[in-house]
């Protein structure tokens, strides 16, 4: 009855010659060819297997787990057409297409490996009834069988298809699905457990590791792997992210944000927490009451200009004997002195201000670079341009003119107004800088001039076509 439906539906029907793979008739669709389109991407050909089932009153027929399966596993569209008879009819009196969607795919799966978890491997001895909750209904000659099979599609066949291959694979692989179990060797096993959550990748040395998976909450005892030994890699993300404030007693300050790894609590007891980003690190070991400050300033690496900014920034602070750092958290804010000790970087005091005026200028000029350059090549150009860069920063610098005029006389009421303009990784930092007099002297050497701390008074940054 079934095999004379499909052809006034426009397909073609193959009868499977024994019913051991879950199916009866394999269904295939007549191809369309659109004249607007070329030949050689038309590639849809639409395939069916289906299962038919017939019985006599309103009880849904049963189906072997088996053939069920069958179905799931096939990389062709699949559905059980369901015919409902009165008893000794020769018509059905209703016909219904169950299509294998991914909630059959999920409750067949379950059920297999749920049975497997009893010891009944033997699934073709087990039979279901047929689920018609979201049965499509068709006519009882069968009328309408094309469109419900192209409404279970849903789109093109290479489509569905590759979307019940991917469920069929990662379906249920959630909630803690895979468990693994494993040894520490060692009395500070807690401490090399949590060194794992501290961020980044970390390995860890282990001994009798065993990885259990359970798909549907169900362990097998043949679905688990066991190794003598093993080593663990962790890559854990942040739990959250705060603000650290670096100074020094010269006035130098900073802000940078860093991502918080928290270490689990082993024996009650609270274990280390890192705060880091690309180039700072900061390490509270709780139980041994002190902390560590890495700065990562390795030549090779990759920067943008905000980024160098901040390394120098920071270095500046850590070339300062006196340095504190304060930790904001949640409203809170923890401030600690760092030990006494210079940093070597006090090369780079001259430079910080000026580099941060640019890097600002930039950003209220919403001319953000997104070049990134090496950072040696970036140290390389501050120690270039230092001299440059002193004049708009630093105070107590003497400047002579070999020229000056008898009749101007200047006087600690007095300032010098000086254009100041600086290529920096292709953008060009313009600013007016004023240098108020602190003394005045003239020697046969030329006219000298003292000048206090130097203020911006306008700057400004464009970005160019070019790069220096």
């Amino acid at each position: 009855m079934f095999i004379g439906w499909c052809e006034p539906e426009g397909f073609r029907a193959q009868k499977s010659q024994a019913d051991r793979l879950g199916w009866d008739y394999l269904l295939e669709g007549e191809p369309l060819r659109m004249k607007e389109h070329p030949l050689d991407s038309q590639n849809d050909l639409p395939k069916f297997l289906i299962q038919v089932k017939a019985t006599e009153g309103s009880q849904p027929p049963r189906i072997k787990l088996s053939a069920l399966k069958h179905l799931v596993d096939a990389d062709l569209p699949a559905a059980i057409v369901v015919m409902f008879f009165v008893k000794d009819g020769r018509t059905s009196i209703r016909t219904l297409l169950v299509p294998v969607d991914q909630k059959m795919i999920y409750d067949t799966l379950k059920r297999v490996r749920s049975e497997e978890a009893k010891g009944k491997r033997n699934i073709h001895r087990i039979t279901i009834l047929v689920p018609l909750d979201r049965a499509m209904e068709l006519s009882p000659a069968g009328e309408g069988l094309a469109k419900a099979l192209d409404g279970m599609l849903g789109g093109t066949t290479a489509d569905y298809i590759a979307g019940k291959v991917d469920y069929r694979k990662t379906c249920c692989f959630d909630n803690r699905s895979i468990v693994g179990r494993f040894f520490v060797p060692g009395e500070n096993a807690g401490e090399k457990i949590g060194q794992l959550f501290l961020g980044g990748p970390r390995t860890l040395k282990v001994t009798d590791l065993t990885i259990e998976r359970r798909r549907f909450g169900i362990p097998l005892d043949n679905d688990r792997d066991q190794f003598r030994e093993a080593v663990l890699e962790l890559n854990v993300s942040s739990s959250m992210s705060t603000t650290v404030e670096l100074s020094s007693e010269a006035g130098e300050w900073t802000s940078v944000e860093l991502e918080m790894f928290v270490t689990p609590i082993f024996d009650g007891k609270l274990g280390p927490v890192r705060l880091a980003n690309n180039f700072l690190e900061f390490l509270i070991d709780f139980p041994k009451a002190e902390a560590n400050l890495t700065l990562n300033y390795d030549g090779e690496r990759t920067v943008d200009l905000e980024e160098a900014v901040a390394i120098i920034e920071i270095g500046v602070i850590l070339a300062r004997p006196q340095k504190s750092i304060t930790l904001r958290f949640k409203g809170k804010e923890l401030k600690l002195e760092m030990a006494p000790g210079e940093g070597p970087f006090a090369h780079w005091i001259p430079a910080a201000p000026v580099l941060r005026r640019i890097v600002s200028a930039m950003a209220r000029a919403g001319r953000q670079t997104a070049r990134r350059f090496k950072f040696a090549d970036f140290v390389d150009w501050v120690d270039t341009h230092i001299e440059f860069l002193a004049v708009a920063s630093t105070p107590g610098v003497n400047i002579i003119f070999n020229h000056w005029p008898d009749e101007i006389q200047l006087t600690s009421d007095d300032a010098l107004l000086t254009p100041f303009s600086l290529e920096c990784f292709g953008s060009r930092y313009t600013a007016l800088i004023e240098l108020p007099i602190v003394s005045s002297s003239r020697s046969d050497g030329g006219h000298a001039h003292r000048w206090s701390a130097p203020c911006c008074i306008r700057g400004g940054a464009g970005i160019e076509c070019r790069y220096v």
